[in-house]
């Protein structure tokens, strides 16, 4: 499955441009290897060669598969969701994320395309390490925790539109670090612009995402309904819907507490450091390793 899983990659955009440049400069690395053995005796020859005869082919057949990449994927998933130890590599985790999280998740309309690679990214890294510590049960755990963080900062949200108190502030190293665009001052600002706004609403959206692929891989790997995931569900799509209703400026119902949703508790530094590194990777590009390896251990410390 190793092969199939890494051409299928290339099904996006980002992915066969960055292929393409590598495989360029590989060509151009081949190119001067022969013409040093050749003396440089045939230089335009051995340029079209190696660019007409080994570049182009190969980056033409990895163009293809912007439509045969999905039609792999999909296939690779619904082979492995019969598999009982579907969830034992990590290219398998990836692609399960990936099924629950186009067959779970509805997108909020203010949600960008590419937050969607960010949520499925952020989850197979936590599913990962979940499943290498304590399998289903940590992966659980990692979905209460996240859904705590979401009503805390669904909560603070909805506080803030109604003109009550802001809750609760960030740590003074998260303040310190606003100054320089890494995070807001506080997990909502009803008085910042609309586009500092959308940045954080969009973060949200986000985590409700991901909140919602972790419980359904929780309850997938582990065989059975898990006490509160209709809960964190519910919380999840409530959550995205709010997100549009306020950044949208929609007419709309205002916020409710979601009944029998787990809410461990969340010490405000834990808090602030799970809300920070989120914004901060949300905010990015992708790949971005090092972001989301703070958001993972911020999660799971």
């Amino acid at each position: 499955m190793t092969l199939r899983f890494a051409l299928s990659r290339l099904e996006r955009p980002e992915a066969r441009r960055a292929f393409g440049r590598t495989w360029l400069w590989l060509c151009l690395a081949g190119a001067g290897a022969t013409l040093v053995a050749d003396n440089g005796r045939h230089f335009f020859l051995v340029l079209v060669a190696w660019l007409v005869c080994v570049f182009a082919p190969v980056r033409i057949a990895v163009e293809t598969l912007h439509t045969a990449g999905p039609r792999w994927k999909a296939s690779l998933q619904q082979r492995l969701r019969t598999r009982a130890d579907r969830y034992a590599s990590a290219e398998g985790i990836t692609l399960m994320v990936e099924w629950f999280a186009s067959s779970d998740v509805r997108p909020p309309r203010l949600v960008p395309p590419d937050l969607a690679p960010k949520v499925v990214a952020a989850a197979a890294r936590l599913c990962e390490r979940a499943m290498r510590t304590g399998g289903a049960t940590d992966v659980l755990g990692t979905a209460t925790r996240c859904a705590s963080m979401l009503d805390r900062w669904v909560g603070t949200i909805a506080a803030g539109e109604r003109g009550e108190p802001l809750r609760p502030p960030l740590s003074a190293a998260a303040a310190s670090a606003a100054g320089n665009g890494a995070a807001p001052a506080n997990l909502w600002d009803p008085r910042a612009s609309i586009q500092d706004q959308w940045e954080t609403l969009k973060a949200v959206a986000g985590l409700a995402a991901l909140t919602k692929v972790l419980i359904a891989v929780s309850e997938d790997s582990a065989g059975r309904t898990l006490d509160g995931g209709a809960a964190i569900r519910a919380e999840a799509d409530a959550a995205m819907d709010y997100v549009d209703q306020i950044g949208l400026r929609l007419d709309g119902p205002p916020w409710e507490d979601v009944p029998g949703l787990p809410r461990p508790p969340l010490p405000p530094d834990t808090l602030s450091r799970m809300t920070e590194t989120w914004l901060t990777f949300c905010g990015g590009p992708l790949p971005a390793p090092q972001r989301l390896a703070a958001f993972v251990d911020a999660v799971t410390a």
